[in-house]
């Protein structure tokens, strides 16, 4: 079961060094962890990697920090 946006959100906040592993789209500013997220995050353990799977999807980013929905929309319309 994926939370909601304010759920993870509020998780951020709580823990603001987890930031770094959250990638939020340019465009839409959709947000969600970084594929590439470790298992285990050194000074949290496998907690921390586990909850921000819990509260957000994955979301990779292209070279210009768009993600794929939006990427095929700039591409479709010639933006």
């Amino acid at each position: 079961m994926i939370m909601t946006p304010v759920e993870g959100e509020e998780y951020l906040i709580l823990y603001p060094a987890l930031r770094k592993w959250i990638n939020e789209c340019a465009i839409c500013h959709s947000l969600g962890y970084k594929p590439d997220m470790p298992e285990e995050i050194y000074t949290f353990g496998p907690v921390a990697a586990k909850n921000l799977r819990h509260y957000f999807k994955p979301l990779a980013l292209n070279k210009d920090g768009i993600c794929e929905a939006c990427s095929k929309l700039v591409e479709k319309n010639n933006i």
